[in-house]
């Protein structure tokens, strides 16, 4: 269909993904398609924490969704999370190795976030407004 289109690999790769898009030809997966932190957007979206904002949560990764300037950082921490790490803005009661999200709940969210933002690895540098 993007060869139709005259499109190249890089146009379709640099598409914003729209939410509703159905996918078939992968039974049984047929249907929405969502990743980990695309579910927690859209579950984020349906709550109505991006008020009226036209977001597409398919866009978001994991540094979006933990970016999010929605998490409460006044509320003192429940003892168990201070106990488990007494530096974390968050809480994390498991695991091996300690989780460091840089920018934790520091962007408020805006209209269509996340989708003309590069995540080019290995540096995955953000510039300004993503």
């Amino acid at each position: 269909m993007a060869a139709d289109m005259e499109m190249s690999v890089q146009d379709v790769m640099a598409m914003v993904e729209q939410d509703g898009w159905i996918y078939s030809g992968e039974e049984p997966r047929d249907g929405l398609s969502y990743v980990c932190s695309a579910f927690v957007a859209a579950l984020y979206k349906a709550a109505g924490l991006f008020d009226d904002y036209d977001i597409n949560a398919t866009e978001f990764t994991p540094r979006d969704v933990y970016t999010l300037k929605l998490y409460d950082l006044e509320s003192p921490r429940p003892e168990q999370c201070v106990t488990a790490d007494p530096d974390s803005p968050f809480c994390q009661l498991l695991g091996n190795y300690r989780m460091v999200l840089p920018d934790y709940s520091t962007i408020v969210p805006y209209e269509h976030m996340a989708e003309h933002c590069p995540s080019v690895a290995p540096g995955y540098y953000r510039p300004d407004g993503c």
